[in-house]
């Protein structure tokens, strides 16, 4: 799960890379294509792998439910939110947009919005609930921006939380299947490039998203192990940090290939190359800057929730234990004695 992860992320610092600088006509088309080839599948599997998680999530009591989520997903988003609006897109706290759409880090407050609908949805089928959320998006005319994302992508984490439970049984299937659904999610991504429905925000889109996302979970556990598997697994496991710091990275790497007047073709490969190596750069440090990527004492205040919890538990089980003996042996109960008072 973690090579995928990683994998996956590594893919969105591709994409910015080269959205970035087209974004003032530095594009490369075969670029621009590679993207599109990859975009049916690269934040749909972010949102499967989260949803993966959920259920066992969902099994902590709800104070440490929730804290795990605003400790590890709203802190960081808000962090970077103020940091790459003052320091670098500078006037976007003051701006209310700019907080609604989430700008680059709206993954990270559609992925909480799909944390807390958990929560309240816990006992509905999940299955049921991507389902819904597909056919809304798709039916009805839902604003857009961060409420589209949210319906369309969360589905793909709903889809996890509910089937998530079978890719255990899915990696054992036979080979011609799997081949078989590999080529029609090629075909049909290759449709996509110059069609924007089969890519995105369809049910023709989503089901193209399931075939391959279905092909990546078969191969990831039969991909040699190695340094490049070594590798994104670590990424994997910093994804968070990833995600919040490459994108005001490559801002100002573009910035300054800008200032340089560098043709497209090195801007955009320059932007990419040095952009994977600042971000990677941050995972390495992230050890000396921890509250940029989890609240401070998230450890000591999930600790406190903890134990809180396991003192209610023993508690209650104290008072069913001393009610239990005293009823069989004929000694005064609690009851008793409110009773005779």
């Amino acid at each position: 799960m973690d090579l995928l992860r990683g994998t996956a992320v590594l893919l969105v610092v591709v994409l910015h890379a080269a959205t970035i600088p087209a974004s003032t006509g530095d594009a490369i088309r075969e670029w621009v294509l590679i993207n599109r080839y990859v975009e049916p599948f690269r934040m749909p599997m972010l949102m499967l792998l989260s949803g993966m998680l959920l259920p066992t999530s969902l099994t902590k009591p709800t104070a440490q439910y929730l804290w795990g989520k605003v400790a590890g997903i709203a802190w960081p988003a808000a962090v970077w939110m103020v940091l790459y609006g003052v320091l670098v897109f500078r006037n976007g706290p003051g701006d209310p947009d700019y907080w609604l759409t989430g700008d680059y880090l709206w993954f990270l407050l559609a992925l909480t919005a799909c944390y807390l609908a958990a929560l309240l949805l816990r006992g509905v089928p999940f299955v049921g609930v991507a389902a819904a959320m597909l056919v809304v998006v798709t039916s009805v005319d839902v604003p857009g921006g961060l409420a589209t994302k949210t319906l369309y992508y969360g589905a793909f984490f709903f889809l996890g939380a509910g089937l998530g439970h079978l890719v255990p049984r899915w990696v054992r299937a036979p080979w011609p299947v799997v081949a078989l659904l590999g080529v029609a999610a090629a075909v049909l991504s290759h449709l996509g490039l110059e069609d924007q429905r089969l890519r995105l925000g369809t049910l023709e889109a989503a089901g193209i998203s399931v075939l391959g996302l279905l092909v990546i979970l078969w191969v990831a556990p039969r991909l040699p192990v190695g340094g490049a598997a070594r590798f994104l697994r670590w990424v994997g496991r910093s994804s968070i940090v990833v995600y919040v710091a490459h994108f005001p990275l490559l801002v100002l790497v573009h910035r300054g290939l800008e200032r340089l007047g560098a043709d497209p073709f090195w801007h955009v490969t320059l932007t990419t190359v040095v952009g994977l190596a600042l971000t990677v750069l941050m995972v390495r440090l992230r050890p000396r800057m921890p509250w940029l990527y989890v609240a401070p004492g998230a450890a000591r205040i999930a600790g406190r929730l903890r134990a809180r919890t396991e003192a209610r538990a023993g508690a209650s089980t104290g008072a069913r234990t001393g009610a239990s003996t005293g009823a069989s042996t004929g000694a005064p109960t609690n009851a008793d004695v409110r009773a005779a008072r």
